[in-house]
């Protein structure tokens, strides 16, 4: 009798709908897994930008070298990889019942606006001194990409609760 009891037990839990899961169950999963990774992506989008603004210093005083842009560029490339790994992260968590499309979304803008990093770093790694003007002007207009990106994925996990994925640092100035 025991037995037939237990049987249908686990026949019940084995039929039994799995619970929704929802947008807060979502965003509590992304701010688990965003607050062990924001302080390092706060910290390296800090050194980037202070490399950056140091760039900038070294071309207005006319000393820059090519291993300023080479030093600022990898910063550039942490930042990418530390953002694509938060969105790794992010892509990990299963989406919620609701709202799927837009948690889907913003993880894959997310990695675009890693791409654009990534071009970023890439610009002022393979700087031309010979059109120095133009690599400049390039990663100007790639800023102006990447912060029109960043706000936009802001403003989304912001509304969908994921707090603790905003960055506490300013994007990078063009």
């Amino acid at each position: 009798m025991a037995a037939a009891v237990a049987g249908v037990v686990i026949g019940l839990i084995q039929v039994w709908p799995d619970p929704p899961f929802t947008l807060q169950d979502w965003s509590k999963e992304a701010n688990a897994a965003c607050a062990q990774t924001q302080g390092d992506l706060d910290e390296s989008a800090r050194d980037a930008n202070d490399a950056l603004a140091g760039l900038d210093e070294a071309y207005a005083q006319g000393t820059v070298t090519r291993a300023d842009f080479v030093a600022t560029g990898n910063m550039f490339y942490k930042l990418a990889g530390l953002q694509n790994k938060q969105a790794g992260d992010l892509s990990g968590i299963r989406t919620p019942d609701s709202r799927a499309d837009e948690t889907k979304s913003v993880v894959d803008d997310m990695r675009a606006a890693d791409r654009t990093l990534y071009r970023m770093a890439e610009k002022l790694r393979h700087v031309d001194a010979q059109n120095l003007q133009e690599t400049l002007q390039d990663f100007g207009e790639l800023t102006q990409s990447f912060n029109r990106k960043a706000d936009s994925i802001n403003r989304r996990l912001e509304e969908l609760g994921a707090h603790h994925c905003l960055s506490a640092v300013d994007p990078p100035s063009s």
